[in-house]
């Protein structure tokens, strides 16, 4: 196998890694007693169903990471970056 593709193969494995951490996390935070309370940032209420949006997005933001990590385009070390 070629460098790049040893390459590109750790770092998908890193981002299913970084994706399964994230599901871990929403379905530990959704499982949480405290997730029914109320809190406050200032006077912005902040009720369960808005935390399951914010989890949800979180959720949505990773998969969208997740899956632009399959369109990255190759490009030699020398090649400058293109505007």
């Amino acid at each position: 196998m070629s460098k790049k593709r040893v390459l590109k193969r750790i770092l998908r494995i890193i981002a299913v890694c970084m994706l399964a951490a994230a599901v871990v996390f929403v379905m530990a935070a959704l499982a949480n007693p405290g997730l029914g309370s109320v809190w406050y940032i200032g006077k912005i209420r902040i009720t369960a169903h808005i935390q399951r949006i914010f989890y949800l997005v979180y959720v949505l933001i990773a998969l969208g990471l997740f899956a632009a990590s399959f369109f990255v385009k190759d490009r030699s070390d020398g090649d400058p970056p293109k505007q």
